[in-house]
């Protein structure tokens, strides 16, 4: 397990820097069992990254491990992407680093109202990113592309996770997406992330 100071969401990336020894260990572990190499990001809700000693949210992600650049001093660079959901049942020790038992959550299941409801969030998404492009002299095409097409109805449960994480969300808003219990919860979140969007735009921030 590692706890972080935010939340990994499903499908994406995540670039770190492995340089404590216990992390040391853990990546050797992680890449010696097999494939997928993956290990649990969880959000840390008080405490550091380093040192230990952190209480964590026990909803989290997997992220599985895609490259590794290895120095001679134990020392590692990697990107890894969010896959699963997770929820811990129990932690264990921190020796030789944190680990836990978890149980995988279920992926989001959408019906075609939900399918619509998403698709009407994303419309109004793109007006709100093309508004704020516009009124900053940018070409809104490309920002606008992030929340277009059909993924809304071929791959609606990535669409929902990659729309909350292109919108400027804190570390809270994504952990409620994945601790969400059904798809509606997870809509309403996009739903007040764009809000939320909307709000600093009237604001000029």
């Amino acid at each position: 397990m590692f706890p972080l100071g935010t939340a990994l969401l499903p499908g994406e990336p995540l670039p770190l820097r492995i340089f404590e020894p216990r992390y040391r260990t853990m990546l050797g572990d992680c890449l010696a069992a097999g494939d997928p190499a993956r290990f649990g990001v969880v959000l840390i809700a008080r405490g550091s990254e380093v040192g230990g000693g952190d209480v964590r949210h026990d909803v989290g992600t997997f992220a599985e491990i895609d490259s590794v650049d290895r120095l001679p001093d134990g020392r590692a660079t990697l990107v890894a992407f969010g896959a699963r959901r997770f929820r811990v049942l129990e932690w264990l020790s921190d020796d030789p680093y944190p680990r836990a038992r978890v149980e995988v959550l279920p992926d989001f299941v959408f019906d075609a109202g939900q399918r619509a409801r998403l698709s009407m969030l994303g419309m109004r998404i793109r007006d709100l990113v093309g508004d704020f492009a516009r009124a900053r002299g940018v070409d809104p095409t490309q920002l606008q592309d992030v929340f277009g097409g059909n993924d809304a109805d071929t791959e609606p449960v990535a669409t929902l996770y990659r729309w909350v994480a292109s919108l400027p969300t804190g570390p809270l808003d994504r952990q409620r997406l994945l601790e969400a219990r059904d798809v509606d919860a997870g809509l309403d979140i996009l739903a007040d992330a764009a809000d939320g969007f909307e709000a600093r735009m009237a604001f000029g921030s």
